[in-house]
């Protein structure tokens, strides 16, 4: 079946910067493509369809079939062969993505984003196609992303995710205006499951890592991170590796990246 037509998405909203929220964050080898709403005239394979379900919001399946599209974009874009192909979902709803690669989706608040990169391996359980191909570029065992709304959690949530010694580390950080630390915190763990989960295959908690986050020397809306097995994550085997990565607030936005390689 042919792929569907996929013209350009429409250009961010007056306000919205572009070039993309993950410019600069992103480790080498990485591509990422990203849509402010949904374009018209996009819809899913029939076999991506089918795993939603007859009974699925409209804004659900528009949300949906975006984030495909941007994932096919960013496939595309590092080199996949079959950037035009469905893209599955697993038992729980991860994306499969092609044999020799690895990528991850978000979508929040209006906006949809993906990132693939190499793998150089098969890919996680049930993923597309026999042998890897090569690659000169990085290799990564583990990527994920996630954007959430700048918005500040409840009291309840914000410490129902962090351990005692993530909320003293989040109390000690400087003042950042549309930066709340303990949302980015729950986005940086939802990102690292997303990274943890195709190769771990165990149940992962918000207390199954251990996030540091380090403010750029400027101060202002974007830092690196990096995330550690805790708890039940350390038992699993393999071992989650630990995660490395890069954060921004932008845009009534927080997005953020993690990934197994720590050069970046």
């Amino acid at each position: 079946m042919p792929e569907r037509a996929l013209p350009e998405g429409p250009a961010a909203p007056a306000g919205v910067p572009s070039p993309g929220l993950f410019d600069g964050l992103l480790p080498d080898g990485a591509y990422a493509a990203e849509c402010f709403g949904d374009p018209g005239g996009l819809r899913p394979y029939p076999e991506e369809e089918d795993r939603l379900g007859e009974a699925v919001v409209d804004r659900r399946r528009r949300e949906f079939t975006t984030a495909r599209w941007c994932a096919r974009r960013a496939l595309a874009a590092v080199g996949a062969p079959t950037a035009d192909a469905p893209l599955r979902r697993g038992r729980r709803g991860e994306p499969l993505w092609p044999a020799g690669f690895t990528g991850s989706i978000t979508h929040s608040a209006g906006y949809r984003a993906a990132v693939a990169a190499p793998s150089g391996g098969l890919g996680a359980p049930g993923s597309e196609g026999r042998d890897a191909p090569a690659y000169d570029a990085p290799m990564y065992d583990a990527l994920g992303i996630d954007a959430e709304r700048a918005v500040a959690l409840s009291p309840a949530v914000a410490a129902a995710i962090a351990s005692d010694e993530e909320a003293a580390h989040l109390a000690a950080l400087p003042p950042v205006e549309g930066l709340p630390w303990d949302t980015l915190l729950f986005s940086v763990k939802e990102a690292v499951y997303k990274a943890w989960f195709p190769r771990a295959r165990v149940r992962l908690t918000f207390r199954s890592a251990r996030i540091v986050l380090v403010p750029d020397r400027d101060g202002g809306s974007t830092g690196s991170l990096t995330a550690e097995p805790a708890g039940p994550a350390r038992g699993a085997r393999p071992a989650p590796p630990v995660l490395y990565g890069r954060y921004r607030a932008a845009s009534g936005l927080l997005v953020c990246v993690v990934h197994s390689r720590p050069s970046a």
